[in-house]
């Protein structure tokens, strides 16, 4: 089971990071200002923020393996629209936008199934261990589209390229997950409760924090080192995404050493090095320097931290209200996601509005920085073991 999942975190996150060194060849091509550019990643993420609490609704009703293999088919055909029929900038918001639709039901499906199968003791591992198909996905989408670009001068091309392993990936779902539904139907009170618990929009706001930061330097961060540090398109892409190097072993240290000492300890230590990591780039200007930046950035952000704040919901979630994973698992999702809408916009007209993203990248590790007083209100949710995995389960396979 982890290891599909997992493979299907590297796959979409590859598709979804593969448009991200094509920006400013995009923005050549069809005369697009920064901040029409930003939009596109922003058209993509805005419909996956919407489709994360409606998938986990429909999950916990109709089971989670459903709804991910469903919007995954979805996914892909808006990979495939961007590469045959995006042809001018209204098409593809459109097939951007599909493809975040889609996109968007996997994390409330995996992690809402991950958080139901494993024990307590064990969902900072697991989480983290899921997390290295982003930071997989990461570096494949970074590191391949500029290559591939620059081999057919199409930047079509990728798109078209990333849509196979997409659909591949069907089948294998098919036959791997177990199919997790909610032991009853939710009513409102259910969804009420979630919304009103001051523990978890505490959790999610510090995780917005600490993705904004990431998103300013994933989607902006191959046109920082390219138009403004002198790297080529494939060289800037694919240092940015060296930041997958660091970020695999990382979510497995954090992820197990919240298991062990706590999910707070460990996150108050994480998210201001995240910050502090993030301001460096924008101060570093050798080579050298730049590389060893983004790879400290990777043991610190996103793929890195993100494990200790979706286990630490599922530890208060399995024992506030059980059964209602899929729906928390989206809420939070949706609410920390926005940070993917916000940032590639905020940092567009930045560079608009400065000439350099360099305010950008400063405004993002302050904004990483404010999570980091969030988490200090936060506490400890004691979990006991689980005997038995809430909800029906059908078909589980390892």
């Amino acid at each position: 089971m982890l290891r599909a999942l997992t493979m299907g975190w590297a796959v979409i996150y590859a598709d979804r990071t593969c448009m991200y060194p094509l920006l400013s060849v995009m923005a050549a091509s069809m005369s697009l200002s920064s901040t029409q550019v930003g939009g596109l990643t922003s058209a993509y993420f805005f419909l996956y923020v919407l489709m994360q609490i409606p998938a986990g609704i429909i999950g916990d009703r109709l089971g989670l393996k459903t709804v991910l293999i469903v919007m995954y088919g979805v996914a892909g055909l808006g990979l495939l629209g961007l590469g045959l029929w995006g042809v001018n900038y209204s098409l593809l918001l459109l097939f951007a936008a599909l493809h975040g639709l889609g996109a968007g039901a996997y994390y409330p499906a995996a992690y809402g199934t991950t958080l139901q199968v494993v024990p307590p003791e064990r969902r900072g591992y697991s989480s983290a261990i899921i997390g290295m198909g982003m930071a997989l996905g990461l570096l494949a989408g970074l590191a391949v589209s500029g290559p591939v670009y620059e081999a057919l001068g199409d930047f079509h091309a990728p798109f078209v390229l990333m849509s196979i392993p997409t659909f591949l990936m069907l089948p294998y779902f098919s036959k791997s997950l177990p199919n997790i539904k909610g032991d009853r139907t939710p009513t409102w009170q259910d969804y009420k409760a979630i919304l009103r618990d001051k523990q978890l929009w505490l959790i999610n706001a510090a995780t917005f924090a600490a993705l904004y930061g990431f998103w300013v330097a994933i989607t902006w961060g191959p046109t920082y080192l390219k138009v403004e540090k002198g790297f080529s398109l494939g060289q800037a892409g694919f240092y940015t995404g060296l930041m997958a190097v660091t970020a695999v072993p990382a979510a497995l240290l954090w992820g197990k050493l919240s298991d062990r000492l706590g999910r707070k300890p460990v996150a108050l230590a994480v998210l201001p090095a995240a910050a502090l990591s993030l301001y460096l780039l924008a101060h570093v200007d050798s080579k050298p320097g730049i590389i060893a930046t983004l790879l400290l950035l990777g043991l610190f952000t996103n793929s890195a931290f993100t494990p200790i704040t979706v286990a630490w919901t599922g530890d208060i979630v399995s024992t506030r209200y059980p059964g209602r994973m899929g729906a928390a698992v989206g809420i939070f999702n949706s609410t920390i996601m926005c940070a993917a809408i916000v940032a590639p916009i905020v940092s567009g007209y930045l560079r608009d509005a400065t000439g350099s993203l360099a305010a950008a990248i400063i405004a993002g590790s302050a904004v990483m920085l404010a999570g980091t007083l969030l988490l200090c209100r936060l506490t400890e949710c004691k979990t006991p073991a689980r005997n038995s995995p809430p909800g029906n389960m059908t078909n589980q396979q390892d």
